[in-house]
């Protein structure tokens, strides 16, 4: 007796994604990381490896 190859049955349905924070939170943040001094270039991150991984005498 053949077997019939079994169904993949009921797939699940992707949840939505999450809606964006809204804007008043969104301009705290920018405030904040001003106020820290972020660097977003990178820049002021590569410094201060820099100045870690630098060979001293």
């Amino acid at each position: 007796m053949d077997k019939k190859p079994k169904t993949g049955g009921a797939k699940k349905k992707a949840t939505p994604k999450k809606k964006a924070p809204d804007e008043k939170q969104f301009e705290r943040f920018v405030k904040t990381a001003r106020e820290l001094g972020v660097d977003e270039s990178g820049k002021e991150f590569e410094r201060a490896i820099k100045a870690i991984t630098t060979k001293r005498n």
